[in-house]
């Protein structure tokens, strides 16, 4: 897929820009920078495109996205139908490598920063007490001056480096190549999947959509995002089906074709390949622990 390519404007001297966004929806397409993003997720749920991860978000997550590494926040459709103006909010802090200046990662202690950073190229979730305590620190970082922020962020990067509670998004063998002519015809492909899932989706007629055959859109697909298109259609299914699961208003077979599945027990196949569960244990952990 190919994500748009977005340039960061760097405020005065120094080149970190935070921001806190309260929105209806996040409106960014597909896209990718040359700067390192760290989101904060404070209002809205929906599906995150990290590299090829697929999964839902919710309000608390914390990712750090390494430079160049395409993401997508997309809302639930009940967002764009909503009348409320800021349906969606998050703090993002956006930095360049060299935020600190150009020596200032070579320096012996700050190793384990340079190591973050260098495996931020995959996108890295962020969990525990870290994600807790660096609520706390992006909140506070909105009102730092310009010379407080260096030292902020060189206190939040040495926080996730020092205490390691986070996991990995994108696939290690993910990698990215794109052309400009790529955007329109995947941003579109992105959209018709996600406002349609729960319907009978044809490969054929979304080939058609981006003026290909069947047999050249599915080799174009996973060239570009690292899967297959039944792969991603089945994620995209599967993540309705968890978070329809977690709510608990419908049964198994109801979420299974609410998701878009034909038949429930293709559903819980797939559901168990994902989780190692199947829905009905998955909710039994989940909403019913004991």
């Amino acid at each position: 897929m190919k994500p748009l390519h977005l340039k960061v404007p760097v405020y005065g001297k120094f080149s970190i820009d935070v921001r806190r966004e309260s929105i209806k929806y996040f409106s960014n397409p597909w896209h990718f920078h040359e700067e390192l993003e760290l989101t904060f997720i404070i209002k809205s749920e929906g599906t995150k495109f990290i590299g090829d991860h697929i999964s839902e978000f919710k309000p608390g997550e914390i990712i750090l996205l390494g430079s160049r590494l395409p993401h997508y926040w997309r809302n639930n459709n009940a967002y764009y139908q909503s009348s409320e103006n800021n349906g969606a909010e998050a703090i993002i802090i956006r930095f360049n490598r060299d935020f600190a200046g150009k020596e200032f990662l070579k320096i012996p202690p700050m190793k384990p920063v340079l190591d973050l950073i260098q495996s931020a190229t995959r996108g890295i979730f962020i969990i525990g007490q870290t994600n807790v305590s660096l609520q706390k620190k992006m909140k506070d970082f909105l009102t730092l001056n310009e010379s407080q922020k260096i030292v902020g962020l060189t206190d939040i990067l040495l926080t996730i480096a020092a205490k390691k509670q986070y996991s990995f998004l994108s696939s290690i063998g993910y990698a990215h190549q794109y052309k400009s002519n790529d955007i329109e015809k995947i941003d579109a492909v992105y959209d018709y999947v996600l406002d349609n899932y729960m319907n009978d989706l044809s490969v054929k007629d979304i080939a058609a959509k981006c003026k290909m055959n069947t047999a050249a859109f599915c080799r174009y697909f996973k060239k570009k995002t690292g899967k297959t298109f039944k792969d991603f259609m089945n994620d995209i299914r599967l993540g309705n089906a968890t978070r329809l699961l977690l709510k608990g208003d419908l049964n198994i077979s109801e979420i299974a074709f609410a998701s878009g599945f034909n038949h429930p027990s293709y559903c819980n196949r797939m559901f168990k390949r994902m989780t190692g569960l199947t829905p009905k244990n998955y909710r039994m952990e989940y909403i019913n622990p004991n």
